[in-house]
């Protein structure tokens, strides 16, 4: 099979729901990634996550978005093996992380980390404390969404470290509300609003699917039309949410 070349040019900034932010110059960086039927390792899908990011890295060895996990041990260990292709197919089965997630609780606010397995941050670090449940919970999220369409979240604000908003919201009190980036970021690639061709409808329904089986979740602000038309009573419209997942995981 003719290999396939990934190539991605250049990137904007995040944007989120603040009064004011600073972007950054653009990335002008070009990096080039060539993925085939024959190589299809976990290295070559972290190389490929690390230049570029995304669900293109896994479209490339025939995996799609779909309502099922992976056991992400066992299918690294077939990746490893050059078991190619197949390995999606075989170890992507229903048994694996979903449904209802028990958070552990408490009411002192920690601070969420720059990173971690399926997420980033952006925008500014003291906006970035929530309650023990609320961290667990991005966590988790983080977790399954890049499980099952390896596109990472880029989470924003949650709290101050006082359970204030920092004059940048109406929102945002005692740390249990969080801004996500619209899906479709990379290191590489920034995508601004559900109006960029960068935005990843499928992922993102990937993500407003778990946040409401997780639970905990009262309602999430989101600008997408056809997903709030998925998710009635759940999704709703506020203005300044073309940009960002705007969660309230108020129980």
């Amino acid at each position: 099979m003719k290999l396939l070349k990934l190539i991605i040019i250049g990137a904007c900034g995040l944007t989120a729901c603040t009064v004011s932010e600073n972007l950054a110059p653009p990335n002008t960086q070009v990096s080039s990634l060539d993925l085939g039927d024959s190589k299809c390792e976990v290295k070559d899908i972290a190389a490929c996550t690390t230049a570029a990011g995304g669900l293109s890295c896994f479209t490339r060895c025939g995996f799609q978005p779909s309502d099922k996990f992976c056991k992400m041990e066992t299918l690294n260990t077939c990746l490893n093996s050059l078991g190619g292709n197949g390995c999606y197919k075989k170890h992507c089965g229903e048994d694996a992380r979903s449904g209802v997630f028990v958070p552990p609780r408490g009411s002192k606010l920690e601070v969420f980390p720059a990173s971690g397995y399926g997420f980033e941050t952006y925008d500014v670090s003291w906006m970035r404390y929530g309650k023990p449940q609320t961290i667990a919970r991005i966590k988790e999220l983080a977790i399954r969404v890049y499980n099952k369409t390896g596109v990472k979240i880029y989470v924003g604000d949650i709290s101050d470290k006082y359970g204030g908003n920092g004059g940048r919201h109406s929102g945002h009190h005692g740390g249990v509300e969080i801004d996500v980036a619209v899906m479709g970021n990379t290191p590489t690639v920034k995508c601004y609003n559900i109006w960029e061709s960068c935005y990843m409808r499928s992922a993102s329904e990937v993500l407003l699917r778990e946040v409401k089986n997780m639970g905990g979740a009262t309602s999430v602000l989101f600008n997408d039309s056809a997903l709030r038309s998925k998710f009635p009573g759940f999704v709703g419209f506020a203005r300044g949410h073309d940009n960002h997942y705007h969660i309230n995981w108020h129980k």
